[in-house]
């Protein structure tokens, strides 16, 4: 049987398979001894005896170490790497329960897959889709790390904007890791979106004004007019040129942090405000970059 259509007996209706289904934050308890057991994995290291008599696992040093200062984990002084094995499982057993009771347990993880460690990234990855964990082991800055698990279509949409679409795919990289990421920031999130998609449209919309915005390319394009995506058919309730100006404007102006000094604004966007100006900058560099986008004196049918 297919695992990924497998669902528990009683698990039926609807409304079942969508509690099923639904993703969870954090180390939900079903998930929690496997995590530590990747967690143990990943900081130790093998060794044997020196006699010959046995084989262990041993800490792995100095990675716990330097994991616990960058992560603000007070670690007792375990010494060296063991070399004997009950010494050694005595410097895990309490490397183990220190960070048990430190950091966020998915920051440790975290850092273990940007810096190497020695668990596999494809268990822990196995071990978060099984448990329906809400992150999943993707890339940050360029290297592996935890990222949160969005449908898998859009994650495929947006990497390939952000793999050839230039400087606005760096940009669109860098609004993605600060939605999705473990410290989600949606204000940077929003103003990189922002950016990318001013990358994207600015050269082709008004290539000689090196002051253009988002804003400025917006009034210049509803003053020209003419501006039609290749459709043969339009609905005259949504029309293609309206329809890319409209999704640029809905961004734009949603930026309410944008500024200071205004006691009427909402404050800082929220996460789900990014998430709309993220998904909205990936239809639009795909829009600009593919050259789709373009004026046109000549009318499409309207109906």
């Amino acid at each position: 049987m297919n695992d990924e259509v497998w669902r528990p007996l009683g698990v039926e209706t609807d409304e079942d398979v969508t509690a099923y289904d639904a993703l969870h934050d954090g180390v939900p308890p079903w998930m929690e001894s496997g995590f530590w057991v990747w967690i143990r994995d990943a900081i130790s290291v093998p060794s044997s005896n020196p006699d010959g008599s046995g084989r262990f696992l041993a800490a792995a040093q100095p990675l716990t170490s330097t994991m616990c200062q960058r992560l603000r984990i007070p670690l007792p002084d375990i010494g060296p790497t063991a070399r004997w094995g009950d010494e050694a499982k005595r410097q895990i057993e309490t490397s183990l329960r220190v960070l048990k009771g430190g950091a966020s347990p998915l920051q440790i993880a975290d850092y273990l897959l940007a810096n190497r460690g020695n668990a596999a990234a494809k268990d822990l990855e196995g071990l978060l889709e099984r448990s329906k964990s809400a992150w999943m082991v993707g890339e940050r800055a360029g290297h592996p790390g935890l990222v949160r698990r969005v449908p898998e279509g859009v994650q495929v949409a947006a990497d390939a904007t952000m793999a050839r679409a230039g400087r606005a795919g760096l940009n669109l990289a860098r609004a993605w890791e600060n939605l999705y990421g473990l410290d989600p920031d949606a204000s940077a999130a929003y103003r990189l979106a922002i950016r990318a998609v001013e990358d994207a449209v600015v050269p082709v919309v008004a290539p000689t004004d090196r002051s253009a915005t988002l804003g400025k390319v917006i009034a210049q394009m509803e003053s020209q007019k003419d501006w039609r995506l290749p459709m043969d058919r339009e609905s005259s309730k949504a029309l293609s040129g309206e329809v890319v100006v409209a999704l640029m404007r809905l961004i734009w102006h949603g930026q309410h942090d944008r500024h200071g000094g205004q006691p009427s604004a909402p404050g800082n966007v929220s996460l789900e405000e990014a998430k709309v100006a993220v998904s909205a900058a990936v239809t639009l560099i795909n829009i600009f970059h593919e050259n789709l986008a373009a004026r046109s004196a000549a009318s499409p049918s309207i109906e």
